[in-house]
């Protein structure tokens, strides 16, 4: 029945206010009721004492009625009892001891007061009497009848300090409940209104909280189509703009990563496609005695040299792959840094003989010890230092210089006074195959290498980045420090 968010919050928030208006109108509604029940039995009271003192008064003047002289007192008692009967809807009956309505109070009775007295238990009224001819004042009870409860207050009237009588007030529950029906119907006209605007404006603040998330829905959809420019806007209260936030950030990353991942296939499908088209070519030539056969030597070191950069160019992308996935496992190990860049350099003799190339080793601290794969910085060291072969002028200078930093960190710095990498190049110097997209000749590398370093150096938790020179190329990455090594002392 509920499908939708809106329909579901609605209804909840629907029954929530309509359970707490029909619970604050029946509490006020019975509030009210007691209260005018409370105020309507206080001015019976008050009216039940006045009639006491009046009854009192009669009894008196009764004792002189040989004097034939008029009670003044008998005349308001008839004129009090007929404003009660007018005003209140209450019956008045004064009765003696013995709960007879007494002969010369006839005048006083309004309406069917003896009628209506008959009609009520005996048995309450003897509880009611022994509790006013005691001297108590009854303020409240009620009183079973043949026509229905009846409310009752009852005040002893005293003379000489004898208990002669009582005045009872009776009136009808239903006389009461009357007086507060039409109010019954305005609590309940009005708290009906109010609902309805609480349910009007809880639809509208629940629709501008469900707007928003439909339109992250349909954005989400949007993009499950392979659509990864759809955004969602911004709007509703903070948790929504937020989460939309997040979806429109989730949105541009996934979109980022969806252009890398068709760059990278366009990328990889070229590299692959230059060695290979490369020996299909010679080999094709070979084959059909296009190419002579004194020249096969040559093509087929040709061939041969494409097969190893292909051969390179795969397990670079195996590699990244295992990187990505987390496959990679480091082989930990505390080794001296400084010694593994010798032997790198003693590997790569041949090239700096062939440019007679000035090398310079700064080590700050030797021996320099760090907790690292060994393997994996020396492929770091290795690449780095062939990238600056590849860009080092004949004769040149290669620095390479370990530094201690903050007791705990080794930076490792290898630069070359070559050509300055371009401020354009610079964001991109880390991007898989951006290199490989400038030269694409046999022996050039596959453009994956810095990719790589970067890689490494993160996965040991230390970084990589691309020093800042006016004059030639430089890196800098950082390794954890085996133990904190004893600084040098200075000469006096």
């Amino acid at each position: 029945m509920f499908q939708s968010m809106f329909d579901r919050l609605l209804a909840l928030f629907m029954v929530v206010i309509l359970l707490m208006a029909l619970i604050s109108a029946g509490f006020s509604m019975f509030s009210i009721r007691d209260a005018m029940i409370e105020n309507r039995m206080e001015g019976l009271l008050l009216q039940a004492r006045e009639i006491a003192f009046l009854a009192a008064s009669v009894s008196d003047s009764l004792l002189s009625s040989y004097l034939n002289i008029e009670s003044t007192a008998m005349s308001y008692l008839q004129w009090k009892a007929k404003n009660v009967y007018e005003d209140y809807g209450a019956y008045i009956l004064i009765v003696d001891r013995t709960g007879r309505i007494m002969d010369n109070m006839q005048a006083a009775l309004q309406g069917d007061s003896v009628g209506m007295l008959q009609t009520l238990d005996p048995s309450e009224i003897s509880s009611l009497m022994l509790e006013v001819l005691k001297g108590k004042e009854v303020q409240t009870r009620i009183i079973r009848a043949s026509e229905g409860a009846i409310m009752t207050v009852a005040v002893p009237y005293v003379q000489d300090d004898t208990v002669l009588g009582a005045v009872l007030i009776h009136t009808s529950i239903q006389i009461i409940e009357a007086q507060y029906h039409g109010l019954i119907w305005q609590i309940a006209i009005g708290f009906a209104l109010a609902a309805l605007m609480a349910i009007a404006g809880t639809a509208l603040y629940t629709r501008g909280i469900i707007k928003p998330l439909t339109i992250i829905t349909r954005a989400a959809e949007t993009m499950s189509r392979g659509n990864l420019s759809a955004r969602a806007s911004v709007t509703g209260v903070n948790e929504v703009r937020q989460l939309a936030g997040a979806f429109n950030v989730m949105a541009e990353k996934l979109e980022k990563v969806e252009a890398g991942r068709k760059e990278f296939v366009s990328n990889v499908s070229h590299e692959l496609r230059s060695p290979v088209t490369s020996i299909h070519g010679y080999v094709e030539g070979m084959l059909d005695d296009t190419i002579p056969k004194e020249e096969y030597p040559r093509y087929l070191q040709i061939v041969f040299d494409e097969t190893n950069r292909l051969k390179r160019l795969i397990t670079d992308l195996l590699q990244l792959s295992r990187m990505d996935n987390g496959a990679e496992k480091l082989q930990w190990s505390d080794f001296d840094v400084n010694e593994l860049i010798r032997r790198v350099l003693i590997g790569r003799m041949q090239d700096i003989e062939e440019k007679t190339l000035n090398v310079q080793l700064d080590f700050q601290l030797d021996p320099c010890i760090v907790h690292a794969d060994s393997d994996r910085i020396a492929q770091v060291v290795l690449n780095i230092v062939d990238n600056a072969f590849k860009f080092i002028v004949k004769n040149g200078c290669l620095t390479i210089r370990t530094t201690l930093l903050h007791d705990t960190i080794v930076a490792v710095e290898i630069e070359n006074d070559g050509e300055p990498i371009a401020p354009t190049d610079q964001p991109h110097i880390f991007d898989r195959f951006y290199m490989a997209e400038k030269a694409h000749t046999s022996g050039k590398g596959t453009g994956l290498g810095l990719s790589i370093c970067k890689q490494i150096i993160e996965l040991h938790g230390q970084t990589l980045e691309l020093m800042q020179k006016t004059d030639g190329a430089g890196f800098r990455f950082t390794l954890q420090a085996a133990q904190p090594p004893e600084r040098p002392k200075l000469s006096a």
